[in-house]
């Protein structure tokens, strides 16, 4: 067994361990620890949600990520959701330390970056995805995931919201 394969078995867990401690958290606290985001971390996401997820893709330059950030976590805390918020940032594995003291990625209930290529990643989570943010995933704690290029429209976000 290769210690590559070792570490990518141990992050697959911490993802499924911190999903299922997410709903005794208190909500939006923020991330201590900055997850890979790999090409087994959307299936384990998509298939091991223990309740609703808003997750989030973005890049450290993108103009509009930091307030649809804002935007859907202000609604979750509106809605009293247990829905959590997963930010992930496509090109932000060199800057985890401004990550961390960002005040936009410290409302995200978990936070990853993503380690790999990022044209491969991006095909896992939706192979007609162009690489354009914020891309936008809304996955149910149970069904398929939907997804919305650029900011989503409140009556969206709203309506995924609604117990």
């Amino acid at each position: 067994m290769s210690c590559q394969f070792s570490l990518e078995r141990r992050a697959r867990l911490l993802v499924l361990l911190g999903g299922l401690l997410a709903s005794t958290a208190p909500a939006f606290a923020a991330p201590r620890t900055i997850l890979p985001f790999t090409a087994d971390t959307w299936t384990d996401l998509v298939h091991s949600p223990s309740q609703p997820m808003v997750v989030v893709f973005s890049t450290t330059d993108c103009a509009h990520c930091p307030r649809v950030i804002d935007d859907i976590a202000e609604a979750i805390h509106k809605a009293r959701a247990t829905t959590r918020l997963v930010v992930v940032v496509m090109d932000g594995a060199v800057q985890e330390g401004a990550l961390r003291k960002d005040r936009h990625y410290r409302k995200a209930n978990a936070l990853y970056v993503f380690d790999g290529d990022a044209m491969a990643l991006r095909f896992t989570v939706n192979p007609d995805w162009r690489g354009l943010t914020p891309y936008v995933a809304f996955v149910p704690a149970t069904g398929a995931a939907r997804f919305h290029a650029g900011p989503p429209p409140s009556d969206v976000l709203r309506t995924f919201l609604r117990p």
